[in-house]
């Protein structure tokens, strides 16, 4: 079976990875073309994956996947079947329509619940209890297509964005090959999703990562959680009449009783208090310096904080 595997991310790249481990058969990987920063360049997890270990893989990067020249360029490739892992751009429906056997999506979410970029942040974010993967068939609509097979695990109170990433691949792994070979023996059966369940996970922008005070303790901590380690949660502090961003990369709830936006420092405590309870950070990372643990912080600290 000929496979043409999509994706860009970390997540995708240890997919890929696994898959050329098990000899399956990627006859060609599409991922999101190199983007220029600066003075650096930046090329996806999966490009950097089959460079660095000199894999000979034909790699295609269109700027826009419905470039004609493109499709037609995977059309004589003659795939049975497309892998879509987070590839991050819209398949047209001429695309989908090239493999012989249509194409799958591997999504990090239990469908119909958080379609879209984020699905791993939002679970956090909402204080779910459990999340999962969904093997689906792609159809044009995001995210929408027919269940193929799913598994389910919890989300640990301790959870962030990292950990919860790495479960989440340890059981997509089993999953997407189990999917694989229904496909060969031809026995793939389809679950229509409930509709009147769609939740939604967009990309998140500079304002979903400042932490607003008012909320209550456990949805500030989800959303430290779910922003850790990277980008990070942030809320503004001034040290020196100067406005700094301060990323919060893991906090637990406090009972100190303290006004609310004060700050508590002492040698080993840095506390916020809130509009309910307080706030106790573990590790942080001021703006312009590296993350370090909150003691670490607190030794090196010469100047006057407040919170704007």
């Amino acid at each position: 079976m000929k496979i043409i595997f999509f994706g860009t991310p970390y997540f995708a790249k240890e997919i890929l990875k696994f898959l050329i481990e098990k000899k399956i058969n990627i006859i060609a990987v599409v991922t999101q073309n190199d983007k220029i920063l600066g003075k650096r360049k930046y090329v996806s997890e999966v490009k950097k994956y089959i460079v660095d270990n000199n894999i000979h893989i034909p790699i295609f990067q269109p700027e826009k996947a419905k470039d004609e020249s493109f499709i037609e360029n995977l059309k004589k490739m003659d795939a049975d079947l497309f892998v879509v892992v987070a590839y991050g751009q819209i398949l047209t429906q001429k695309l989908l329509d090239l493999p012989k056997k249509g194409c799958i999506n591997t999504h990090a979410s239990i469908l119909p619940k958080y379609r879209g970029a984020n699905p791993i942040r939002y679970a956090i974010l909402n204080g779910e209890k459990t999340t999962g993967v969904t093997i689906m068939k792609m159809v044009k609509k995001m995210d929408a297509g027919d269940i193929i097979l799913k598994d389910v695990i919890e989300i640990h109170k301790d959870d962030n964005f990292q950990t919860l990433e790495s479960k989440l691949l340890k059981i997509t792994k089993p999953v997407l090959l189990k999917t694989l070979d229904l496909f060969k023996q031809n026995n793939v059966s389809y679950f229509s999703q409930d509709e009147s369940l769609v939740t939604f996970a967009p990309k998140l922008t500079i304002d979903d990562r400042l932490i607003n005070l008012y909320k209550n303790p456990a949805e500030i901590i989800n959303q430290i959680r779910a922003l850790s380690p990277y980008p990070g949660a942030f809320i503004e502090i001034i040290v020196d009449n100067e406005i700094k961003q301060l990323k919060i990369l893991h906090a637990v709830d406090d009972n100190k009783n303290l006004n609310f936006k004060e700050i508590f420092i002492d040698k080993e405590n840095f506390i916020i208090g809130l509009q309910h309870k307080s706030l106790k950070l573990l590790e942080i990372q001021l703006e312009g310096k590296s993350k370090m643990n909150v003691k670490d912080f607190l030794t090196g600290l010469k100047k006057s904080i407040k919170i704007k």
